[in-house]
């Protein structure tokens, strides 16, 4: 099966909606969930986490996937703050108090999922 191709080979229309738009438009949707269905918000971030490792699979190296993740997971995490204040409803899930505080833990985690990513890249194109 043939590797993705690198984030930097693609467009610069698609590296947008791919490293900016996607991971904040995502993350309102888990902002919106947030009110609405704790399941629904746990299934956002689950799915966040495994698109966090495609992410950094789009880089070679765990630096490089690091710093994708950091930036995509700071993206997610301000998607879920402003789409909570947007819809003004209670969390129905348990985040921290204040909200702000999850855009530092969904960046750290992004961070850490990115670097992953670009760490299995880096081995499968050192074979």
């Amino acid at each position: 099966m043939d590797r993705p191709p690198l984030l930097t080979e693609l467009p610069p229309n698609v590296q947008f909606q791919l490293a900016v738009f996607g991971p904040f438009l995502f993350g309102m949707v888990g902002g919106f969930l947030l009110g609405q269905s704790e399941a629904g918000y746990w299934i956002v971030q689950a799915i966040g986490a495994a698109l966090g490792l495609a992410g950094g699979y789009e880089h070679v190296g765990a630096a490089a996937g690091a710093r994708r993740g950091l930036v995509a997971g700071t993206l997610f995490g301000a998607g879920i703050v402003a789409a909570d204040a947007i819809s003004g409803d209670a969390p129905l899930a348990k985040v921290p108090d204040p909200i702000g505080v999850l855009v530092i833990i969904t960046a750290v985690g992004g961070a850490v999922l990115g670097a992953i990513g670009g760490r299995a890249r880096g081995r499968t194109a050192a074979r």
